[in-house]
């Protein structure tokens, strides 16, 4: 076996360990060429920082990495890791991390993170035992509900641009990485984007995809919070989709009014993350 970097490897082939290797996991993720793409794209994967490992001229495990400041730190983030069932059990992860940090080592890289499903306890362990901690709990949302505004307090319009100065003054909690500013940038002709003024002032947003029904941030000021402004947010949100389904991902812990805002919505919230980091 040896290992490579994946900017040698067709995408299809990498689609195709990718899928064989989450077809069974808790949350089965299967993925197409065009998806992959998409992914790349938007959070910043870089193929000569992500690695493979080939068996007999076959890919049999991968790593995606991708790289961003975050917290004024360079951030080397895992989108993805998997090994196909066959090959298990044999320290391939380990071989893979191995060769990204000789990578990283000249790039200064300050700071790995990871996520991880709550409850993939061996991964959990692995991951600590590798240097990594727990930073916080991230928890997703998804399902369909019926949002009527009981009046409207706000006038919804739709924007042509990110407000990154004024969205961020609304802001408790720092987006997870695929939502983060970066990957949102990155993915801008997928997003839709709505503000509510009251008069001139904005005082809450919302970006979602319209395709996938995701919401990628939602944010109300501070002042002006309780009154129902999210709330008319997400039902302009499912005009414009024409749909009550609704998928929330990667939400910090911390946010309880945001949390509850979602769970006000009778939406499923079965899966949670540990975003995991790791000084080097």
């Amino acid at each position: 076996m040896k290992v490579i970097d994946l900017s040698q490897v067709d995408k299809q082939e990498i689609v195709q360990v990718l899928n064989e290797s989450f077809a069974d996991y808790v949350i089965p993720l299967q993925l197409t060429v065009e998806q992959l793409e998409m992914k790349i794209a938007a959070e910043n994967i870089q193929l000569h920082l992500s690695v493979g490992v080939v068996d007999q001229e076959k890919l049999v495990g991968f790593m995606l990495h991708a790289l961003n400041i975050v917290d004024g730190k360079l951030t080397a983030y895992n989108a993805a890791t998997g090994v196909v069932p066959s090959h298990r059990g044999q320290g391939l992860v380990a071989k893979m991390y191995d060769w990204l940090l000789e990578q990283l080592a000249p790039l200064e890289v300050e700071q790995l993170v990871l996520e991880v499903i709550k409850g993939n306890n061996s991964a959990i362990r692995a991951y600590e035992k590798m240097g990594y901690h727990k930073a916080r709990k991230l928890i997703c949302f998804e399902g369909e509900t019926t949002v009527i505004s009981q009046k409207d307090i706000v006038e919804i319009k739709e924007l042509a641009n990110f407000n990154w100065p004024v969205f961020t003054t609304f802001w408790d909690i720092q987006p997870a990485w695929q939502n983060a500013i970066t990957a949102l940038e990155n993915s801008k002709s997928r997003c839709r984007i709505l503000g509510a003024y009251k008069g001139e002032e904005m005082v809450g947003y919302l970006i979602f995809n319209p395709t996938s029904k995701r919401v990628l941030q939602l944010a109300v000021d501070a002042d002006n919070r309780r009154e129902g402004i999210a709330t008319q947010l997400i039902q302009v949100m499912q005009q414009i989709t024409a749909s009550n389904a609704l998928y929330v991902y990667n939400i910090d812990d911390a946010s309880k009014e945001l949390a509850a805002f979602f769970n006000q919505l009778n939406l499923t919230s079965d899966l949670a993350q540990f975003e995991m980091k790791r000084t080097l």
